[in-house]
């Protein structure tokens, strides 16, 4: 989510820093799954489930809305939502109404029940995945920040 002058609330970092995230995402699903690692022995810190917009295709790839609220489950499985108290003040900023408020926190709400049934569908060996040292990060095409989406 852009902040109050359009810019990506992680600027200026221009590429991620630290160990990277491995993300899965199903076709359709509001959400993302995140994995995360910390220190220097590349320790498993948490699934981050990131609520969003479905993916949908642009001519250069996919694109998302953040809707803000996450949910981080640590490996032992307990959860937390993270930035639920930001998004009353969301909908007074209009940067959601409270339909839309209402619907992102029934996703979190669904997501804290699959984890706490134990029917998380994605697998905890990605919790121990390494890239490839070989890879080397793709360069984005010029003009990717501002290709429309449809």
């Amino acid at each position: 989510m852009a902040d109050e002058n359009g810019r990506h609330p992680w600027q200026p970092r221009r590429a991620w820093r630290g160990h990277g995230v491995l993300i899965v995402q199903r076709p359709g699903d509001p959400y993302a799954v995140w994995h995360f690692w910390h220190g220097n022995d590349r320790r498993f810190k948490c699934w981050y489930l990131n609520l969003q917009a479905p993916l949908r295709r642009t001519a250069i790839g996919y694109d998302t809305q953040d809707h803000e609220l996450d949910v981080v489950v640590l490996p032992n499985g307990r959860w937390l939502l993270k930035d639920d108290e930001l998004m009353e003040q969301r909908v007074r900023e209009g940067r959601y109404s409270t339909v839309e408020v209402a619907d992102i926190r029934s996703v979190g709400s669904r997501l804290t029940a699959m984890v706490d049934a134990g029917e998380a569908w994605w697998d905890p060996v990605y919790a121990s995945w390494v890239p490839d040292p070989a890879w080397v990060a793709p360069q984005l095409p010029p003009g990717w920040e501002s290709v429309a989406v449809s």
